[in-house]
C-alpha cells in the first residue's frame, strides 16, 4: 500500500495545485484502507476561479472530467459561484405546482389557497436557501415572481400592488424570510460550541 505522507510529506505542497493532488491521494489510501474504492468514471473536477489556471487532476492514473455545473444534494453550484442556475430550477419547480394548484381551486380564498401555496408550492423557492441566496436583481426577482403570481390569485383583496397584498395577507417577501433565516442561522451557529471552536481554530490558523 502507498503511504501518501511518506512520498508526499505535508511540506511538500507548496501551492493549491500540489494541495488537491495529496488530497486525492489520501482519499485513494483511506478508501484501500477500507476495502472501498471509487468509481473514477463519476468523479470530476470544477475549477473556481477568474485566474484559476485549470490544471489537471487524475484519480489511479485516470484524467478527471471537467464540469462547470454539478448537483450537490439538490443544490446547483456553478464554477462562477452564482446562484443563478438554482433560482432558475427552483422557479421552474414551484410555478407548474402553483399552475396546478390555479387548475384545481376555482374559488381561492384568503385562508384556504395561502395554505396551499404555503405548502406545495414555497417549498420549493426555499430549499436549503442559506447555501445559495441570491444576491443579483435578476435572480431575486425571478423567485419573487412566483409568489407575486400567487399572491394575484388569491380573491377579496383590495391592494393593487404586490406589497400591499402581501401585507394584506401577512405574508413576507421571499426575500424579507431570507434575512430572517439567515440571522437565525448565524445566532445558531454562535451558540453552538463546536461551531465556535472551529472558528477560533481557523482564525488561529490564518
Amino acid at each position: 500500500m502507498l503511504n501518501a505522507k511518506k512520498h508526499f510529506p505535508p511540506h511538500f505542497c507548496r501551492n493549491v495545485t500540489e494541495k488537491c493532488t495529496f488530497s486525492l491521494l489520501l482519499m485513494f489510501v483511506w478508501a484501500d484502507k477500507w476495502g472501498m474504492s471509487f468509481n473514477v468514471s463519476k468523479c470530476k473536477v470544477m475549477h473556481v476561479g477568474r485566474n484559476n489556471q485549470e490544471y489537471e487532476y487524475t484519480m489511479r492514473g485516470q484524467k478527471l472530467e471537467k464540469t462547470d455545473e454539478e448537483r450537490d444534494i439538490g443544490v446547483m453550484v456553478t464554477k462562477n459561484l452564482k446562484p443563478s442556475a438554482q433560482c432558475e430550477k427552483a422557479a421552474g419547480r414551484a410555478m407548474p405546482v402553483l399552475n396546478q394548484l390555479k387548475r384545481n381551486f376555482h374559488y381561492r380564498d384568503r385562508h384556504t389557497f395561502l395554505r396551499l401555496y404555503k405548502q406545495y408550492v414555497r417549498p420549493h423557492l426555499e430549499f436549503s436557501v442559506q447555501a445559495w441566496s441570491p444576491w443579483l436583481v435578476g435572480d431575486i426577482e425571478r423567485l419573487e415572481k412566483v409568489q407575486e403570481k400567487a399572491v394575484r390569485m388569491v380573491a377579496g383583496l383590495k391592494g393593487k400592488e404586490y406589497a400591499e397584498r402581501c401585507l394584506e395577507l401577512g405574508l413576507e417577501t421571499l426575500e424579507q424570510r431570507r434575512q430572517k433565516q439567515d440571522m437565525a442561522l448565524v445566532y445558531k451557529m454562535t451558540k453552538d460550541d463546536q461551531m465556535t471552536s472551529m472558528f477560533e481554530k481557523a482564525r488561529s490558523n490564518s
